[in-house]
């Protein structure tokens, strides 16, 4: 396989990857949102400006980024710039202490999308990093649901000449959910995972559960993505 081609293989699993995560945690919807985030980050820059910035600072900014590109902006290069802004904050935070698990976390999701948009080859070069950063994470905290689930979504959609591993995705996804049930797409992707193994059943149960949840971490998302992915694969298998 040629380097072209194997970047466009790359490219194209990690985009399946990140434009399948949603990671934020914010259970409810300020009024407003998700315009209200553009408040959020002018305040935050101006508390940066007055009183500087604390790794647990950074790392809201951070995650403040990644909702704006994420739930408001529409235009590429604005999305773009507010994932690297979002990375770069995060970068920071770890710099600063290196034991912070949120800020490795989100310095992945951040590049990870930023590469998304950005095409083939900075995707191709980024995969590294980002497993890095996600391992990291869980080194730090063995409990981080997030990137518990990110680590499973990467390693299902990844080449196996780069790690990917269905068994080990599995291991990651179910990891994550029993730290923490509200995680809408950890529930969808193990879902897919049983369906290929013949465990409709148990694919069933993942599903009812992302449309049982009461409350959903990022609900925003799961209300317009991940419940009606949820009840669609849910109707396919009752009609099968």
């Amino acid at each position: 396989m040629n380097e072209y081609r194997l970047s466009i293989v790359i490219c194209a699993a990690f985009g399946v990857f990140m434009t399948a995560q949603s990671f934020a945690q914010r259970n409810e919807m300020p009024p407003g949102y998700p315009q209200s985030l553009e408040g959020d980050l002018r305040r935050l820059l101006a508390e940066q400006q007055e009183s500087g910035a604390s790794p647990e600072f950074l790392v809201r900014l951070a995650e403040t980024y990644f909702d704006l590109a994420d739930d408001l902006l529409t235009e590429k290069t604005k999305r773009l710039a507010a994932y690297e802004a979002g990375a770069s904050a995060a970068k920071q935070a770890f710099e600063i202490n290196d034991a912070n698990a949120d800020a490795h976390f989100f310095h992945a999701v951040n590049l990870g999308s930023a590469a998304r948009l950005s095409g083939v080859t900075n995707a191709a070069m980024t995969v590294g990093t980002i497993k890095h950063c996600a391992q990291r994470a869980i080194e730090i905290n063995p409990r981080h649901a997030q990137a518990l689930q990110m680590m499973g979504g990467l390693l299902m959609e990844i080449p196996w000449f780069l790690g990917g591993s269905e068994r080990k995705a599995q291991d990651f996804l179910e990891r994550s959910i029993s730290v923490d049930s509200n995680f809408a797409n950890a529930h969808i992707m193990l879902a897919k995972l049983y369906l290929k193994q013949g465990r409709r059943e148990a694919a069933k149960t993942q599903l009812e559960t992302v449309v049982r949840l009461e409350r959903p971490h990022y609900r925003y998302t799961w209300e317009r993505k991940y419940k009606p992915e949820a009840e669609r694969l849910l109707k396919e298998l009752s009609s099968s």
